[in-house]
């Protein structure tokens, strides 16, 4: 079955399969869905802390990527086809539209596809919003990715500043996290971009002031992927400045994908 013919199912048949995706706090007076695309190494539990902040306008839809949380037990994302196809069958399955898109880092390489994917679909989002990434199209960071645990954490560390003090100190978490953080920074270094029609959605780009890996040039390419508008906005904050002003930053989601009358 192709994406573009996938019928909405019951809600008996979607609780048979793996929790891709679920509302945090159902919202339902919300006038749109918010589906939220984790960075590299992270899971669901980030984007929970949203849904009161954007309650009751915008309804929080976390996204589980295998290999962690309730997908636990599957394998790692390995290849970028088979995760963008099942990411938004989900999404056109599962989630009430109007629907728009997050992602931070590798998020949101993963919801521009998906937004692509939708689009193809013949069901768009109403926005897409992306957040310490380059535009696709553009020479992007790449880490290197040493051997060792040790060594790896160390690098992303030095990169992003983005590895929690809890996993550093506890052998047991670095045992977990390191390999799907390993998975998830091959997969991101793997994405190749391919030409394509412009999204009739809005495009909105975030980023920190202070990341090195990701420049005001580097999000305002995104501009090129949208013949609607673009609007680019910079917070006080290296990569992952979503922990530095998270009041702002959720007053610009608000305020993006909430039109008031």
């Amino acid at each position: 079955m192709t994406i573009a013919s996938a019928p909405r199912k019951t809600a008996a048949l979607l609780r048979t399969r793996p929790a891709v995706l679920r509302a945090a706090a159902p919202q339902p007076a919300a006038t749109v869905r918010l589906v939220c695309f984790p960075h590299s190494g992270g899971g669901p539990a980030a984007y929970h802390r949203w849904a009161a902040a954007l309650a009751p306008d915008i309804e929080v839809w976390p996204v589980t990527l295998p290999g962690r949380a309730g997908r636990a037990r599957e394998p790692l994302a390995g290849a970028w086809g088979p995760l963008v196809e099942e990411a938004t069958a989900a999404v056109l399955e599962e989630v009430p539209g109007p629907v728009a898109l997050f992602g931070h880092s590798l998020g949101a390489a993963l919801a521009f596809e998906v937004a692509r994917a939708m689009t193809r679909a013949g069901e768009p989002p109403v926005h897409l919003l992306v957040s310490a990434r380059t535009a696709p199209q553009q020479p992007r960071f790449r880490i290197d990715l040493p051997a060792g645990n040790a060594e790896l954490l160390d690098a992303v560390d030095r990169a992003y500043a983005g590895v929690p003090a809890a996993v550093r100190d506890s052998a047991e978490l670095r045992d977990h996290f390191t390999p799907i953080l390993r998975a998830d920074l091959e997969l991101s270094n793997s994405y190749t971009y391919r030409p394509g029609p412009a999204l009739p959605c809005p495009i909105t780009a975030l980023g920190g002031e202070t990341d090195a890996t990701v420049s005001a040039a580097d999000l305002a390419g995104w501009g090129d992927h949208t013949r609607a508008g673009f609007e680019a906005h910079l917070f006080p904050g290296g990569h992952f400045y979503l922990e530095n002003a998270p009041a702002r930053v959720l007053d610009t989601v608000w305020r993006s994908v909430v039109r008031p009358a």
